[in-house]
């Protein structure tokens, strides 16, 4: 991939008066499934012409009330109902609104039971239409009067989690935990039938236009495929945050990771990327199991043959040398605080039961006890499963004075305006294969059978790409 950028960015493309990279992708048309931009375009009504949503000038946010455009929408949420793609009109954005010509959006595995109707799921606002996704990557198209940041033409990610630099949390170095996820939905577009609509999470990824705000939103100057940048606004940036920057790995260190779906095997790369010795994963799914070695997995292990031996046997390829023990050396197996220096939990509940291999509970609490006993006082326990049914249990006095440290993460610990910046940087140089973990994109139109993949866990990850 970087051979391509430099050859794509070498001499700044020729007969383009030096043409900043920034104007190329403002000017040009993106690949969204795995092709890099291979041309600039020399003005912005050529620019227009090969966008369908370019046709109303983008600097003027009040021009885009009442613009139409395609969205993969649920007007009832409850088990069976799968939504469908409908035509809805843009309302005139406000404040610190941003509207972003979508190019591609992860589907994330919490948001299957939604998608797909599981039993006991709920419309998060009763009554409004919901645009379903939340995150995704695209080009800015117009701003709303109190934005800062961005500006109309930026190529954007647009995060899980937002960054507002402002609220308590972010204020005291807590921007993965941002008070803006908390803002009540903001109605942004009509059905055909006069029904408010709004975005899940306030970004609604899944459609032809997201309508967010300017704290989901970190401009990107870069010409990587919309398919591969889109993970990191989820699965690829939770699994980075955990490895890199909620409780960065440290050379030389252990790491076991249990679960090797996309956050997984993205903080197997990260742990790899961040000098671990050994990296040590539990997954049930066999091509998974084979995937995370290719990504720099050093010892896998199957929970299902492991059984009651697993946790041992992680312990085992822990220890040090015999008579180093008192030289900063490890424990010996057998002694105490034997374990991995990091364990990273990226599990989660099944919400539909899996067409490739299931793993030995379902529910997902067996992976979380786990994960607990194999930390060792003085090591990390990051977790960031969602979908879990039922209660971990451990003695109350490990849990005050064990010495372990339990780091539960949201977006693993990513701070948006930090850190998205240097992700994308590290697919650029070749650093971070997410290429390999989008294995299968789908239009728009076929957003649920994305999802039911995604439930099915026949492949790594969907991404819904706009054509």
């Amino acid at each position: 991939m970087k051979k391509i950028l430099d050859k794509q960015l070498s001499g700044k493309i020729e007969n383009s008066n030096s043409i900043s990279r920034r104007d190329a992708l403002k000017h040009s048309a993106y690949a969204v499934a795995g092709t890099a931009v291979t041309a600039a375009v020399a003005n912005s009504a050529a620019a227009q012409s090969t966008s369908s949503s370019s046709s109303i000038p983008a600097n003027n946010s009040n021009n885009m009330g009442g613009r139409k455009f395609r969205a993969w929408v649920h007007r009832e949420i409850g088990e069976g109902i799968t939504g469908g793609v409908e035509e809805l009109t843009l309302l005139p954005i406000d404040g610190r609104q941003v509207v972003i010509r979508t190019e591609a959006s992860q589907c994330c595995y919490s948001n299957v039971g939604m998608m797909l109707g599981a039993p006991g799921v709920r419309m998060p606002s009763p009554g409004k239409p919901i645009i379903q996704g939340h995150g995704g990557v695209g080009v800015v198209e117009a701003v709303g009067p109190e934005v800062k940041r961005i500006k109309v033409g930026d190529r954007v990610i647009v995060g899980v989690t937002p960054e507002c630099s402002e609220c308590y949390n972010c204020l005291r170095g807590r921007a993965d935990a941002c008070y803006g996820i908390s803002i009540p939905p903001l109605v942004i577009a009509r059905t055909s039938d006069g029904l408010d609509v709004v975005g899940d999470i306030n970004i609604g990824g899944h459609a032809e236009l997201m309508v967010t705000l300017e704290q989901s939103c970190v401009a990107i100057n870069s010409i990587l495929p919309a398919a591969e940048l889109a993970m990191l606004s989820c699965v690829s940036g939770t699994g980075l945050g955990m490895t890199m920057t909620l409780s960065p790995v440290t050379p030389g260190s252990i790491v076991a990771i249990f679960g090797a779906g996309p956050i997984g095997l993205s903080a197997v790369q990260g742990a790899r990327l961040m000098g671990a010795a050994q990296i040590i994963v539990v997954e049930p799914i066999s091509v998974r199991r084979e995937l995370a070695l290719k990504l720099g997995a050093t010892t896998v292990f199957d929970p299902n043959i492991e059984g009651d031996q697993l946790v041992d046997k992680i312990r085992y390829l822990c220890q040090g040398e015999s008579d180093s023990f008192y030289s900063g050396g490890r424990p010996r197996f057998g002694e105490r605080h034997l374990g991995p220096d990091f364990v990273i939990e990226a599990v989660g509940g099944d919400r539909f039961p899996p067409k490739l291999e299931v793993g030995p509970d379902p529910a997902g609490i067996l992976p979380l006890q786990q994960a607990w006993e194999l930390c060792p006082g003085g090591s990390d326990l990051l977790t960031c499963g969602v979908g879990q049914v039922g209660n971990v249990s451990f003695p109350g006095g490990r849990w005050t004075n064990s010495s372990k440290n339990h780091l539960s993460s949201q977006f693993g610990g990513t701070h948006m305006k930090r850190d998205m910046p240097r992700y994308v940087s590290l697919i650029e140089a070749g650093l971070f294969d997410a290429e390999s973990l989008a294995t299968s994109t789908f239009a728009l139109e076929e957003t649920s059978d994305g999802y039911q993949a995604t439930a099915d866990r026949t492949t790594v990850s969907s991404v819904i790409v706009m054509s």
